[in-house]
């Protein structure tokens, strides 16, 4: 029971950085959420929120009584790890609401009686007392779920807020779209609606009503409301303002054999508008950030390093290089780890 109680540990300090500013990643990962098919999922769908500890308990009875155990000390000890289960989960919307609190995240999620049914649902960043970002549900939202973790445990590698510029993964569109998620952008101080400018890869155009919905600008406040419809960086600009495009043309090594004996390895990036002035221009590869970045000041190359452990997995991983607030570019299938 080690691993699992490790599990629930890390699921709820992973829960505190939603909304966190952290680049953009190409791909989501489960972190360390128990699997899908464990039976804590089972048991905590049994409760109304973290801390119904009759509802966990009666669930651990069910199990227990339902399933076979080869003898006596098994079963005892399933008895014990559950339990001690209960324990845990009962804490975590302390530890959630302390640890959400002390990294600048607002929720209404600690308002809520029922966390299978809370209406109203948003989150959001501040950093140093100014709100940064914020993501709102207008669904009904069922916490209590392993695919609403998923989402939420995610997010904050997924999603990036940054001074008039939002960056999604195409991973989070089908949730973000049941959920009925929208976005809120803080601090802009245009007279009037910005233009919007999605931009899918080398791809920048301003935004059509296929693209954004539901959009509004409140200029007294200087916030920007909206439904995003797909994969993208959005950016607001000044109405009637252009955007320079961040292109990449060449990746070096298109390929690199994976060394478990080495501990970094170097990407080298070629295109366009790859940094700017009083930016740093970032990269991640697959869903790991770069520990070293070095940009050309004509914007033109890019040195990215990368730890050598995180890529034992074989294949394909998309490279993205963003400036954060100004823009972002993918290539789908950057480098091949052979």
């Amino acid at each position: 029971m080690n691993q699992k109680k490790k599990a629930i540990l890390a699921s709820v300090a992973l829960l505190a950085m939603v909304l966190m500013t952290a680049p953009v990643m190409a791909e989501p990962g489960d972190h360390e959420l128990p699997a899908e098919t464990d039976v804590f999922w089972t048991v905590f769908a049994s409760m109304t929120k973290p801390d119904d500890t009759a509802g966990c308990e009666a669930a651990v009875t069910t199990y227990m009584n339902s399933h076979t155990f080869v003898d006596e000390n098994e079963r005892q000890g399933w008895q014990q790890g559950l339990n001690e289960m209960c324990t845990m989960v009962a804490q975590m919307p302390t530890e959630m609401e302390t640890s959400m609190a002390t990294e600048g995240v607002e929720t209404s999620l600690f308002d809520a009686d029922n966390w299978h049914l809370i209406s109203g649902l948003y989150f959001q960043k501040s950093e140093n007392g100014q709100p940064m970002g914020r993501i709102s549900f207008s669904n009904t939202i069922d916490f209590m779920t392993y695919r609403f973790f998923s989402f939420m445990n995610n997010f904050g590698n997924l999603v990036q807020f940054n001074d008039g510029y939002i960056s999604l993964n195409a991973a989070m569109v089908p949730d973000m779209i049941n959920y009925g998620a929208s976005f809120t952008m803080y601090g802009l101080n245009f007279a009037e609606t910005p233009d919007i400018y999605v931009s899918n890869g080398s791809i920048v155009r301003k935004a059509t009503d296929a693209d954004v919905s539901g959009v509004v600008y409140d200029a007294n406040a200087g916030t920007l409301t909206f439904t995003p419809g797909h994969f993208s960086s959005f950016r607001v600009v000044e109405k009637g303002s252009a955007i320079k495009t961040m292109q990449i043309s060449k990746v070096d090594p298109k390929s690199v054999k994976y060394k478990a004996r080495k501990s970094t390895f170097r990407v080298n990036v070629k295109g366009k508008n790859l940094y700017k002035k009083g930016s740093v221009t970032e990269c991640t590869l697959g869903y790991s950030h770069a520990i070293k970045v070095s940009a050309a000041k004509n914007g033109k190359r890019v040195k990215c390093t990368f730890t050598m452990s995180e890529f034992s997995t074989l294949g394909n991983y998309p490279l993205a290089i963003s400036i954060p607030g100004t823009g972002e570019v993918t290539r789908a299938n950057g480098v091949r780890m052979k």
